[in-house]
């Protein structure tokens, strides 16, 4: 199955799950990093991705007054990445670097730049946040040749940590709820409830006749599986989070779902 999402780089005295503005990245913050030094690597995504990305680093840089660099990995295919400090220096720019202007929906889109141009961006960015970055490392990072790695899209963000001078990754960070059980299971992923609520207001938000078609109207547990499914990814990672209350009510509205022959439940997560 192919990967598409979003990885955050920065650092904070808290837990990057737990900043709301990096809500602009994405919500559904899947895997943790955590680095030493408050440096973190946030592995995230959105149900309408990709995001803005010159929008998400102005709003966390103003919010946090951190640096941030994000990458959105559109499968095997390609790149995006953004970048910007406090002091207002900013880096956009496409990987592989032969293969921009893309036809993906990148948001802004990206200008084609050279292997020379981004590994100096690279290198500017770990220096103003106080790395020393790899030379040779970087270098490789902006001339990866992905061909014949299908994986490389997922691998390349954990790799560029040591070539800004960063640990690299060990395990995730430990979290409180396991998305691959029941309750939550049934709300996540691209075919839980929360998707299939969302898609259907999408749907409906996109007829210009009166009637809502072939869904009908709006559900009460359309409304509320979107909304505790954003519950649900927000407490994952929220080391004194009330689980339990939370169990009950996924529980609650997965009862009403199962009654309802237009909400279909899956019995995996994808």
């Amino acid at each position: 199955m192919g990967f598409f999402g979003t990885f955050v780089l920065a650092q904070s005295d808290r837990l990057l799950t737990d900043e709301e503005a990096v809500l602009g990245f994405g919500y559904q913050h899947e895997h943790l990093y955590e680095l030493g030094e408050g440096w973190q690597l946030l592995e995230t995504r959105g149900i309408r991705d990709p995001q803005d990305f010159a929008a998400a680093s102005e709003q966390f840089v103003a919010a946090t007054g951190a640096s941030v660099l994000a990458a959105y990995v559109n499968d095997s295919d390609c790149i995006g990445v953004h970048g910007r400090t406090p002091g207002g220096w900013t880096t956009s720019f496409h990987l592989p670097v032969d293969e921009a202007p893309c036809p993906y929906r990148h948001r802004p889109p990206l200008a084609p730049r050279t292997r020379e141009a981004v590994a100096a961006d690279l290198e500017q960015w770990a220096g103003a946040v106080g790395l020393t970055a790899v030379p040779e490392q970087v270098r490789a990072i902006a001339a990866y040749d992905y061909r014949g790695n299908s994986g490389w899209g997922h691998e390349l963000p954990l790799e560029l940590l040591p070539a800004l001078g960063l640990p690299e990754s060990a395990e995730p960070s430990p979290t409180m709820i396991d998305l691959e059980q029941l309750p939550w299971r049934a709300f996540v992923g691209s075919s839980g409830l929360a998707r299939q609520a969302s898609d259907r207001r999408s749907y409906r938000d996109s007829r210009s006749a009166p009637d809502s078609g072939v869904f009908g109207p709006e559900r009460g547990w359309e409304r509320a599986a979107i909304a505790l499914e954003a519950d649900i990814w927000a407490a994952r990672h929220r080391r004194n989070a009330d689980t339990t209350t939370l169990r009950e009510d996924a529980e609650r509205l997965l009862d009403a779902c199962r009654k309802d022959e237009k909400a279909v439940v899956y019995r995996w997560r994808s």
